[in-house]
């Protein structure tokens, strides 16, 4: 048994290094009362985190802690994924004036330890891990969101809190119902037990797997189970609203992988469910945030819509389909914290949330207006950046997989987000601030800008790279 712990250490180091880390941020914050100390601790962590998950090998498939977590290409992928979202949320932090100095500490080591979470959720192969990952995450969300001493805020958490308690609960009932049909926890014995399962009960198993997609739903924003999206993204401040906009995303979405690959002989009878899901999540994402005034609800139904995309690649049950979802979550963690990263900017130079705030942004930072820019154009799936080759993979898998109508609901609803991002770069452009004066973001601030704006346009032209990984990721059995 202590071997089999060890070799599990072993495999694990990365998360190790961001607990210990995060425990320690937190302490180095409340004990400086300063941003510095803390912030030079999460740095340290998530450098020693990213070198010991550089220097792991990969293996094809590697079962640690008894068989509750696996190693294999796809979840390091999604690890790295969960660093760099982490990185950059870290960088918005220090820039946000919104997050006070005095909070930075246990901001920055609870927003590690959502990162821990993260890459638990793309690793679990049980149940019990599934759950215990995502109520990490889900917790830390609810302190983010909270931790501000003002009543949107407090309000914001509360909403979050009771909607994700009763989407836990949901999730956890399905879950108790699909062991007591197959009296199994792990995903790989799951999927054998589902193979021979009794025609008798498949009413009780497409029960089982409903309530747990409900739960999954909740975490990736899928419709009906969004509604505390909106109100979460504005109370929060902008950088958690940042985080929570692409990490749980993409962890959710690695989950709800590994939840179907295990339940793969029910896919026939879940499949038209999650595709329809699928088109109403993207379109109502998408129509509602055309009547939005706030830039942060825009944003929160914005991602709706992204969410609605990235399920085509689910939705298709296809290699290709995989691919293109990774692809597309890292075009989407690029262009999404960038233009979070604008907002922050825009905010704390203007003190309004309002799309008005960026009425003249081009005279007052032209630079930030380019990026920002960049950023919308490549949500909206514009040539030849990286969101539009994410796109042409998504909408490409769908018609290989005989589904033109998601490939032909993407589009239309590409068609229609085009109109709330080009009218953001409207204000920016064509119409005349009240007030010229020079907006000059924090150094964090530029830094996370330009890694961003990098990401996006040259990865957009120069995408082979990221698709021969996305293929090497895809290409391993992920039971």
């Amino acid at each position: 048994m202590s071997r089999v712990l060890l070799e599990s250490l072993n495999a694990w180091w990365p998360e190790i290094l961001l607990s210990v880390g995060a425990l320690s941020t937190i302490i180095v914050g409340v004990w400086a009362q300063r941003p510095g100390p803390a912030a030079v601790a999460a740095w340290i962590t998530l450098a020693a985190s990213a070198a010991a998950l550089l220097s792991a090998p990969v293996p094809p498939a590697s079962a640690t802690f008894f068989g509750l977590i696996v190693c294999d290409p796809f979840s390091v992928a999604f690890r790295w994924l969960a660093l760099g979202v982490t990185a950059i949320v870290v960088l918005l932090i220090m820039g946000s004036p919104e997050v006070p100095q005095r909070l930075r500490g246990e901001y920055l080591g609870i927003v590690l330890l959502v990162a821990v979470g993260l890459m638990l959720m793309a690793e679990a192969a049980h149940l019990l891990i599934a759950y215990l990952s995502m109520e990490l995450v889900s917790l830390s969300g609810y302190v983010l969101v909270g931790l501000l001493d003002d009543k949107r805020s407090a309000e914001a958490a509360l909403k979050y809190l009771l909607f994700g308690a009763l989407a836990s609960g949901i999730m956890l009932f399905g879950m108790s119902l699909l062991f007591g049909l197959t009296g199994q926890l792990a995903f790989g014995d799951i999927h054998r037990a589902v193979a021979t399962l009794d025609a008798s009960k498949t009413a009780a198993l497409l029960v089982a797997i409903s309530l747990m997609l409900a739960g999954l739903a909740f975490k990736i924003s899928m419709v009906p189970f969004h509604m505390w999206t909106p109100d979460a993204y504005e109370g929060a401040p902008i950088p958690v609203t940042a985080l929570l906009s692409v990490g749980p995303k993409a962890a959710g979405l690695a989950l709800l992988v590994r939840f179907m690959t295990a339940l793969g002989p029910a896919w026939p009878s879940v499949g038209p469910l999650i595709l329809w899901l699928t088109v109403i999540t993207m379109t109502f994402g998408n129509l509602v945030a055309l009547v939005q005034t706030n830039v942060k609800r825009l944003l929160a139904y914005s991602t709706i819509g992204q969410v609605g995309y990235l399920l085509i690649g689910f939705t298709v049950n296809s290699r290709p389909g995989l691919e293109a979802l990774i692809v597309y979550l890292v075009a989407y963690l690029f262009m999404n914290l960038g233009a979070f990263a604008c907002v922050i900017a825009v905010v704390h130079d203007t003190g309004s949330e309002s799309l008005e705030a960026f009425r003249g942004l081009a005279r007052r930072a032209p630079i930030v207006a380019c990026c920002c820019a960049l950023f919308l154009l490549s949500l909206a799936g514009m040539p030849p950046l990286l969101g539009f080759f994410g796109k042409f993979l998504l909408f490409g898998s769908a018609i290989k997989a005989h589904l033109p109508v998601l490939a032909f609901a993407g589009i239309i609803n590409s068609a229609i987000a085009l109109y709330y991002y080009v009218n953001i770069i409207r204000l920016m452009y064509l119409v005349p601030a009240g007030e010229v004066r020079a907006l000059i973001p924090a150094f964090p601030l530029r830094l996370a800008l330009v890694i961003c704006a990098v990401g996006t346009l040259l990865l957009g032209l120069f995408p082979n790279t990221l698709l021969s990984l996305a293929g090497a990721v895809t290409s391993v059995n992920l039971l």
